[in-house]
């Protein structure tokens, strides 16, 4: 007998073909991620700063209704003879433009800022980008954070809004319907195949010293 896919096999067998040859678009100017060290009063916190974030491509998306979404990972490194991964944090951030009037939302768990211009919702970004990170045992340290910025749907900032809020657990890791998160990565992928901007950037400390 033929051998008939499901839909959710043919959604895999999409997804697949898509993922071949496609890249996340990395912006070919210096990255706007760039990370610091707090005072030794303080901690040791990881300072963040994301001036520029807000490029050209980004601000064209937020201006065609289209929210962007900022993931940030932040990562505390103690370095020995194999470093070892101490603490992490997640942080993430939906940017959307108000549908009745001209100005923007900055959201996250945290709560959420209402801005009128992208260089307004630029500077609040950096105000969610704070984690509480701090070396408590004495020796060697250093920070990595990965940020991933990816233009989403109105029904994947839906869902993101709902995780937000602990409504509902990501796709496949509480029950969700594996179909519906494998067209969310088809959605992703035709996002990124037809040129909507997507961004990832990386960037570490140097090594600061807790005694």
């Amino acid at each position: 007998m033929p051998c008939r896919l499901t839909r959710t096999g043919w959604l895999v067998l999409l997804t697949l073909m898509l993922s071949v040859g496609v890249r996340t678009n990395v912006s070919a100017q210096a990255s706007p991620l760039t990370l610091s060290v707090g005072p030794a009063a303080d901690g040791w916190p990881l300072v963040i700063s994301v001036g520029g974030i807000l490029d050209e491509g980004l601000r064209d998306a937020l201006r065609s209704a289209l929210p962007v979404r900022f993931h940030l990972r932040a990562e505390l490194w103690r370095k020995r003879t194999l470093d070892r991964l101490v603490a992490v944090q997640e942080i993430s951030v939906a940017v959307v433009r108000d549908p009745l009037g001209e100005g923007y939302t900055v959201e996250s768990a945290s709560g959420s800022q209402a801005v009128t211009t992208p260089d307004q919702a630029q500077a609040a970004l950096a105000g969610f980008f704070r984690p509480e990170l701090v070396a408590r045992e004495d020796g060697r340290h250093y920070y990595i954070v990965t940020l991933e910025v990816e233009t989403l749907s109105l029904s994947d900032l839906d869902e993101l809004r709902r995780w937000l809020r602990g409504e509902v657990a990501p796709a496949l890791e509480g029950g969700s319907n594996p179909a519906r998160a494998v067209e969310r990565g088809v959605r992703r992928l035709l996002v990124r195949v037809i040129g909507l901007p997507t961004r990832r950037f990386e960037a570490r400390t140097g090594t600061f010293i807790r005694e």
